[in-house]
This record gives C-alpha cells, sequence and structure tokens, in this order.
C-alpha cells in the first residue's frame, strides 16, 4: 500500500491516491484503495501527501495484528508518482541542507533494539497466539515506562512510534488470562535453562498489592498490609526465584489471606514442575509455623526458615544469650559469632552480628527519640499524641489519668537482643552455609522492590478479576526480561541494577528528521554512554552511528 500523485496533461490537476498492489496469478495489478483528493498547486499536494501518510499508516494498523515493535510509522513521504511533477528537481541522494531539516519525532530505541529479541530468545512470543504482538508492545513498554494501559496506549505512539489502540489491549488482556498457566511455565523453563543440572535453592516471600479502592469481592479483600495501606483492598502476592533472582513461580491469594498460609499451597502446585524435594526451600520467618514445618518435612522438602529467638522456650533463650559455643565465622562479608541446638529432627541456628546489632540500636532509638519528642514532658492526654489517625480518635477517650511513658525496662530488654538472628532447617550442611543462604533472601524482597516501584505493580485500577490476573502476568513477564538482562550484563560486562540498565536504555534515542524540500525521512541516532555501550556488547549487538535515510 502507497500513496501516488497522478498528474493531468495540460493541467495543475494534481490527484492524490492510496494505492494497493494485489497479484492474480502471475500478473500484479494496482488498484485504488481510497481517493484522498485534488491538489491544485505544490502547497496543497504536500498536505494531501501527508495526510494520505497518515490514512495509510492507520490502515496498515487496523488490517495487522502483527505491529511493528518500537520502529516508527510510515507516515507522509513513502509514495510513488506518475510523470514528472512540474517545476520539481530530481531528488539528492546524499546531500541535505540542514536548513530544510525539520524533526517529526524523537523515537526510543534502546529498550526495543535489546529487549525486544531476547523477549523472543526466552521463548515469550509463545505464551499467546492472537495478540502476541500487543503482548510483547505492551511487556516492553512496562519496561520502559510502567504507567497505566490507557497511558500505554498514547506513550507507544508518543515515544516509540507504535499506534496501538487501548481496546487492543483489553483483547490481550482477556486471552492473556486463559493462558495464565502457560505463561508461568514459559518463564519457569527460561530461568531452569539456564542451570544444565538442577538449581539447588528457591527463595520464597509474599506481599501485599493494594488497590485505589475500597471494595471487595473474591479477590480484593482488607488484611494486613505490608505498605501500610490498610484503608484500601489488597491481594496477596506469593513469589518464588532462585539464588540469582530469576523468577520460578507466583501465586495470587485472596487479600486476607494469613502470610503463614501461602507455602503450603504454593509448594504443593510448583513441585509438580520443580524438583523441589531435591533443592533448599527458603523462607523468612512469616512462614514459620509447626504446621509448615511438619508437612515440609513430611514431603521430604528441605528448609531454611527464619525464626523469632525471642519466641524461643525461656530455658532454651538462656542458653542462647550463653557465650558458651560460639565460633567465630565469616557470612556474606561479615564476621559472625554462630552456634547451634538441637531441636528434635530439627536445628536451631543462632548468629550474632556487630553490623547487625549497630542497625538494631539504631533503629530503636530513632523510635524512643520520636517517642519522646511526641509525648513531651507531660504524659497525660498521650492518646491523642500517639494516635495519629483522626478517624480513630473521633471514637476514642481517655479514661480517668491514663498516661504514657516510655518503659525503660522494655527498652533495655530489647537492646539485649541486638544482633541476634537464627533460622530452624532441617538441611544437613554446614551452618555458615546454611546462614549465607539464608541472607541472601534479599533476592526475593529485592524482586517484590522491582515489582512494585520499578515496574509500578500497584496501586492496581483493574476491578475484574481476570484484568487484575492479566496486569500481575504482564509484570511478571516484564520483571523475568529484566533480570535476564541483567544477568547477562553482570556474566559478561558489568554489574548494573534494573533500574540503571533500563535508565540507559532509555537514553538511547533517534531523532527521525524530513528533508522539507525533498520530503525524505532520516534518522539520527544519539550518543550513546559507556554503559549503554557495555548493555549492547552483552548482547552482541551494534548499533548504526551514520545516519541513513529510514523511508524513502
Amino acid at each position: 500500500m502507497f500513496v501516488r500523485v497522478k498528474t493531468t496533461p495540460n493541467s495543475p490537476r494534481r490527484s492524490v491516491q492510496i494505492v494497493e498492489s494485489r497479484r492474480t496469478g502471475p500478473k500484479v495489478q494496482q488498484s485504488i484503495v481510497r481517493y484522498v483528493g485534488v491538489a491544485m498547486d505544490e502547497t496543497e499536494e504536500k498536505e494531501l501527501i501527508r495526510l494520505a501518510g497518515i490514512i495509510v499508516a492507520k490502515l496498515k494498523a487496523e488490517r495487522s495484528e502483527n505491529l511493528p515493535l518500537f520502529a516508527p510509522e510510515e507516515v507522509a513521504g513513502n509514495y510513488r508518482k506518475r510523470g514528472p511533477r512540474p517545476g520539481a528537481g530530481s531528488r539528492p541522494t546524499s546531500e541535505v541542507t540542514l536548513s530544510n531539516v525539520v524533526e517529526e519525532q524523537r523515537v526510543i530505541e534502546g529498550i526495543g533494539e535489546v529487549f525486544g529479541p531476547l523477549y523472543q530468545e526466552l521463548g515469550f512470543s509463545r505464551v499467546i497466539q492472537k495478540q502476541a504482538r500487543v503482548l510483547e508492545a505492551t511487556v516492553l513498554s512496562r519496561v520502559a515506562n510502567p504507567v497505566s494501559k490507557r497511558r500505554t496506549a498514547a506513550l507507544l505512539e508518543e515515544d516509540f512510534g507504535i499506534r496501538l489502540p487501548l481496546d487492543r489491549i483489553y483483547r490481550m488482556m482477556d486471552e492473556l488470562y486463559e493462558r495464565r498457566d502457560a505463561l508461568q511455565d514459559l518463564v519457569r523453563a527460561a530461568s531452569l535453562s539456564l542451570f544444565p543440572g538442577s538449581i539447588d535453592v528457591i527463595f520464597f516471600d509474599v506481599t501485599t498489592l493494594y488497590f485505589e479502592s475500597v471494595e471487595e469481592d473474591e479477590l480484593r479483600a482488607f488484611g494486613y498490609s505490608k505498605d501500610q495501606k490498610f484503608h484500601m483492598t489488597q491481594v496477596v502476592l506469593a513469589l518464588a526465584t532462585t539464588e540469582e533472582g530469576l523468577p520460578i513461580g507466583y501465586r495470587l491469594f485472596h487479600g486476607a489471606t494469613a502470610e503463614v498460609k501461602t507455602l503450603l499451597e504454593c509448594v504443593k502446585a510448583w513441585r509438580l514442575v520443580v524438583q523441589i524435594g531435591n533443592v533448599v526451600l527458603v523462607a523468612d520467618r512469616g512462614m514459620m509455623s509447626e504446621e509448615n514445618l511438619t508437612l515440609l518435612e513430611a514431603s521430604g522438602i528441605k528448609y531454611i526458615v527464619g525464626t523469632s529467638l525471642r519466641k524461643q522456650h525461656a530455658k532454651l533463650r538462656e542458653q542462647i544469650m550463653q557465650e558458651q559455643g560460639y565460633a567465630l565465622g565469616h557470612v556474606e562479608g561479615d564476621f559472625v559469632w554462630t552456634n547451634e541446638y538441637q531441636l528434635g529432627n530439627r536445628r536451631l541456628i543462632t548468629a550474632y552480628s556487630s553490623k547487625r546489632a549497630s542497625k538494631d540500636a539504631s533503629d530503636r532509638q530513632r523510635i524512643t527519640w520520636k517517642l519522646t519528642k511526641r509525648l513531651g514532658k507531660k504524659p497525660k492526654g498521650a492518646l491523642k499524641k500517639l494516635v495519629s489517625n483522626r478517624g480513630y480518635l473521633k471514637y476514642s477517650s481517655t479514661e480517668g489519668t491514663a498516661c504514657a511513658v516510655i518503659d525503660e525496662a522494655k527498652v533495655a530488654a530489647d537492646a539485649a537482643w541486638d544482633g541476634m538472628y537464627g533460622v530452624i532447617t532441617n538441611a544437613q550442611e554446614d551452618k555458615l552455609a546454611l546462614l549465607a543462604r539464608y541472607r541472601r533472601l534479599w533476592t526475593v524482597e529485592e524482586a517484590f522492590r522491582i515489582h512494585k516501584h520499578d515496574l509500578a505493580m500497584r496501586p492496581i485500577f483493574h476491578f475484574k478479576k481476570e484484568r487484575i490476573e492479566a496486569h500481575i502476568a504482564i509484570c511478571y513477564l516484564a520483571y523475568a526480561l529484566l533480570r535476564h538482562a541483567q544477568l547477562r550484563v553482570r556474566l559478561r560486562q558489568q554489574a548494573m541494577s534494573v533500574e540503571k540498565i533500563r535508565n540507559e536504555l532509555l537514553r538511547v534515542q533517534a531523532s527521525i528528521v524530513r528533508d522539507t524540500r525533498y520530503r525524505g525521512l532520516y534518522r539520527i541516532p544519539s550518543r550513546m554512554s559507556e554503559d549503554a555501550k557495555a548493555i549492547y556488547r552483552a548482547f552482541d549487538l551494534k548499533r548504526s552511528l551514520v545516519p541513513s535515510p529510514l523511508l524513502s
């Protein structure tokens, strides 16, 4: 499909048409798709050609499910004509005068050039069929600039030259919902493919995602919010990763589900697709319950789970606080004193870190200082000073001479445990190695930070269960892309955060400029930073620095 200008002999009339070539057997015939208009001079002709180019791009987008991913659409200038145009000279092949050049658009190329091939390489293009390219564009847009779906449609056109109607994104999400389990299988396969033998550790944790809503339903509900958004409904998200942060799987739970109840459901689902019995499951103390540990042991699963030392029985607490049995060791760049206690078929490993002790003391000092400042010298009426929520104060009152003071005995008791932490395990490895694995739990915590902040997974603005699930799946795909990219860059070049990788690629841009005299479109690539070049080298990519005609 192209724009054609047809001249009329001995007349200034020039007809602008949209023409399409169609093959009928061995012959190719041209048919007129649309008459755009008749121009009587060059100015009118330019305007009609520009309009025709926009119509062509729109018709192509409407006809094709295969969107041009992160490449400028063909707009004005792509035309053929019959016969010479009066007063027009021949088009130069290399000479362009800067005074005749204007910028048509500035497009971001780095995201598409790096993450586009990676998306295909990891097999994510097989998640869905009908709207596969729409999903790819939406996921890469989420990596580049995580915003609402409506804003995504606008930014795709503004920053990447892709015209993608909002209703096509919603149709893609409906298809994605039906394929969300297949999506997890593909992501898991991509992660496990990097480990020729098998993985030996899985990190597990849980977080909450809130909505800008107070409406409850089968999925959304009020519950304990890790984002401190107790006045909004939420869902609970469980996530498992490898030691490098590569995703293994996720599960979405009702917003009122307790943390401790998510572990067993996830293990039951994931052990069908991953040899969990051959790995060590690492989880925070929120997963610590007798029921969980008993069922994990009955299933033959090894685990390392954090535990609160202060909640152990009194005799064991006394033993933990004594110095006998502690030995100095080295864990994750930190010197720690460690000890071990046998609890039936389980091991309680305790540790003391001076770095952690300093942090615990600093945190407590900050809290007590704020509390002292709020109470002041007159503790009476402390309820109004301690409760900042006016909605709570509205329905509460202080009886008698109630007052609030800082309990120094509790402060001293808390200080005695500074720097102490422990884990419960049924694994038989060296205690320093087990503690090192537990301290790597920050990778899954970082995964939640990436999901929540870098990919803006929450707040969630969808309300239908199908759209909520699809939104989570899109963010999960984007996270997988970022983690795989981060690992490859670290192994082949240098360590970079996912935020730095994204920001460097966002600055890899090109200006699409038009020669106003001869109407040619040209691409002028932007300067690349040394970090951006390192990212390209990690993926064996090269970028042309020579401006070249984009459309002719």
